[in-house]
């Protein structure tokens, strides 16, 4: 049951691109939680107060930015106040399954049965039958109503995951997934190296940030076990990128691949986007107080302010330089939480997380940004007893 739960909360799957499963799985925990308190079969709830204040604290910082600068942006309050319900959720399913002496090898199960389920989807789907491409593509959110102009282009394959979430969100989610689990595995020597492959392979379906920086968390954590899992995933993407460069999927999948085979100067094309169309310095004024401006509503879809990608000058033209530090700090918050609550305080795991974690919002929001990697950051780093906890009983 708690691989179920932990499956439709962590990778929060959109049924019918309506249904969000993270939401509903959580209210149902909740009535779960309640009931059994009711009946007295549950006499203590663990509740991480200075994770929630965190939480609260990033909220009224972020309404500053409006106040300054007489906006009505409220797209940044409305998705913090939602990325705080889900973490609620998170707790309440915490207490229900893993709140327990065997809780984190229980979560690691899960989240390796996770693992298994999303990369038998995968592959399933990239075998082009019909069912799998059919479910998988039936989970992801509308993504402002842009969902139909990426199925049938030369990047669906990155939509063959249960989950809503898809590109460089989904990429730095099994990034830091994988950051996570290798950590762990050189703590405990228990990290199945079948569950290394697979999560390579699948955080490959995902998106090229996967596939470049998931050296760095090799080489970090790296493990001569590993070795048969890493090179079995090294062959398995020569073959394609050698057998067949020139598939639509393969050609994205693994374009700096390509490129370096045949000599090219380019790492990928979307990090030549990135560094002619959305790098760019924004004024003395927006970095010391911003705009005010998040989002931009169009006639037909919502789009960026400034129509930047990148983490830093989103949060810069919002709040300024002191806003990209307040996420900065939130964010770090939560990496020390599960180093503290899993690793005896490890700044290994601190740096090595969030220097990949500061690299990735160059590219785009990696810093509090409520999608689902600060969710799984936020969830793993109740597993633990550091921080001030409200014992109910």
């Amino acid at each position: 049951m708690s691989a179920l739960i932990n499956l439709f909360y962590l990778y929060d799957p959109w049924l019918f691109h309506v249904v969000r499963m993270s939401l509903l799985i959580g209210f149902l925990s909740l009535l779960w939680l309640g009931y059994k308190w009711y009946k007295k079969e549950t006499r203590q709830i663990f509740i991480p107060l200075d994770s929630l204040w965190v939480c609260v604290a990033l909220i009224g910082i972020s309404v500053i930015p409006i106040l300054i600068n007489g906006t009505s942006e409220f797209g940044v309050i409305g998705m913090y106040v939602k990325s705080l319900v889900v973490f609620v959720f998170g707790i309440v399913i915490y207490n229900v399954f893993y709140c327990h002496s065997e809780g984190k090898p229980q979560f690691i199960r899960d989240v390796n049965i996770g693992i298994g389920v999303q990369s038998g989807l995968g592959a399933l789907a990239l075998a082009g039958i019909p069912l799998f491409i059919a479910v998988a593509l039936g989970t992801n959110s509308d993504m402002g109503g842009q969902l139909p102009r990426f199925i049938g282009s030369e990047q669906e394959y990155r939509l063959y995951n249960f989950t809503s979430s898809a590109f460089f969100p989904l990429s730095a989610f099994y990034l830091m997934l994988l950051h996570f689990l290798l950590a762990y595995g050189e703590k405990n020597e228990k990290l199945n190296t079948v569950y290394v492959f697979l999560i390579l392979a699948i955080g490959l379906i995902s998106g090229r940030t996967f596939f470049i920086f998931s050296v760095v968390s090799l080489a970090v954590y790296f493990r001569l076990r590993y070795i048969p899992a890493i090179a079995a995933f090294a062959l398995l993407v020569l073959f394609f990128a050698y057998r067949y460069p020139t598939n639509p999927y393969v050609a994205h999948a693994l374009e700096p691949l390509i490129n370096l085979i045949h000599g090219g100067t380019s790492i990928s094309s979307s990090t030549d986007t990135l560094m002619d169309k959305h790098l760019f310095m924004p004024t003395v004024k927006q970095l010391i107080m911003g705009d005010g401006q998040y989002y931009v509503v169009g006639r037909t879809a919502r789009s960026y302010y400034g129509g930047s990608d990148s983490g830093f000058i989103r949060q810069a033209l919002y709040g300024g330089v002191g806003y990209i530090l307040a996420c900065f700090l939130f964010t770090a918050y939560f990496v020390k939480r599960i180093a503290d609550n899993w690793f005896n305080g490890s700044w290994k795991f601190i740096l090595s997380t969030l220097f990949l974690l500061s690299v990735l919002n160059i590219k785009a929001d990696t810093y509090a940004y409520p999608g689902i990697m600060l969710t799984f950051l936020m969830f793993v780093s109740l597993f633990g007893n550091k921080g001030k906890i409200l014992e109910r009983s």
